[in-house]
């Protein structure tokens, strides 16, 4: 009696075991069935070759595949130079949305390749990227974008030269240019076209200890693009070499970079850095010392920030005629 009732116990178990197995995988396919997909036909936009002004927009077209709604959480650009703005943040099954991505193309040149991230609640790619592929030329072109005559004498005289060229139908006008430093001199060539321009720079001794940096302003005479502005430069050591002799800071608004300056005694000569003094309070700095006359300054987290283009870091010596040096940063904004 006892083996009967054991072994028909055993029997409903395992019909009762089976049947929960058949009822738990229609749950199982149905939980797997029923999601959002979010698709685009066109998820790259290749905007070819094409000036810096104007700006444009370019309308990306998603669409919902699948089977429950589709919620838009984020638009996310790789680039500062991207604005998305989007007409639906809840796209039903079945339906369309437009992406509107304005592209600001002033200030960029050469090739691009910019991504923009949509954050959804699609469970097999909550990311979804589009791209914008492209070619940026200027109606004016600068040759070198910037001048820099290096580590110079005091007394030297130097020159340097800058071409302007009128790109595709574009053309040049009458050109001229005004640099805002004594220490520079600045010539325009007698123009053989109104394609292309020459340009002369040449140094004015004698220059001062130290960097010197000035800016040139290039009148074109093209009414697409009618002024160019530059970059010109020179180094003169003195009793100290900074290296180099001025921070550049280059990526997207608040993003943070490291950088590291080489201060270093021209004669050899003991020295130290008793303070160093930036414009943040927040900006951290990390003394090393190289030599007895020499140390290396790095500053592990500085901030992509306008704020900070124009100022300078105030390194505190124990040099008896040298108890000031100064660090100018630039700041230039991807």
């Amino acid at each position: 009696m006892l083996n009967y009732l054991h072994t028909n116990l055993l029997v409903h178990i395992g019909v009762m075991s089976f049947g929960l197995l058949l009822a738990e995988k229609p749950l199982i396919a149905v939980a797997q069935q029923y999601a959002s997909k979010l698709t685009c036909e066109q998820p790259t936009f290749n905007f070819g070759k094409r000036e810096s002004i104007p700006d444009f927009d370019h309308d990306f077209v998603i669409r919902n595949a699948g089977d429950l709604a589709l919620q838009i959480f984020n638009l996310r650009p790789t680039c500062g130079c991207l604005v998305p703005k989007f007409t639906e943040r809840t796209i039903p099954p079945g339906h369309t949305a437009t992406v509107t991505v304005h592209f600001i193309a002033r200030g960029r040149q050469g090739p691009q390749s910019k991504v923009l991230f949509i954050e959804s609640n699609d469970p097999a790619q909550p990311s979804f990227p589009l791209r914008m592929e492209g070619q940026i030329i200027d109606p004016v072109e600068l040759k070198p974008s910037l001048l820099f005559f290096g580590r110079l004498a005091a007394n030297s005289c130097s020159t340097g030269t800058l071409t302007v060229s009128a790109i595709g139908t574009n053309l040049l006008g009458s050109v001229s240019a005004q640099i805002d430093s004594p220490a520079f001199v600045v010539s325009v060539a007698h123009p053989a076209s109104s394609k292309t321009v020459h340009l002369t720079v040449a140094t004015k001794p004698p220059l001062p200890e130290g960097l010197t940096r000035a800016t040139l302003r290039i009148n074109t005479g093209c009414p697409r693009m009618p002024v160019l502005t530059t970059v010109v430069s020179a180094f003169v050591p003195g009793t100290f070499s900074i290296m180099p002799p001025e921070l550049l800071l280059v990526g997207r608004e608040d993003e943070t970079v490291r950088r590291e300056v080489l201060v270093r005694a021209e004669s050899n000569i003991t020295f130290r850095v008793v303070a160093v003094e930036p414009p943040l309070k927040d900006i951290s700095c990390t003394i090393t010392t190289t030599n007895p006359a020499a140390c290396r300054l790095t500053f592990p987290s500085l901030p992509v920030s306008h704020k900070l283009d124009g100022q300078t870091i105030r390194i505190v010596t124990d040099h008896p005629k040298h108890p000031e040096l100064l660090i100018p940063i630039r700041v230039f904004v991807r």
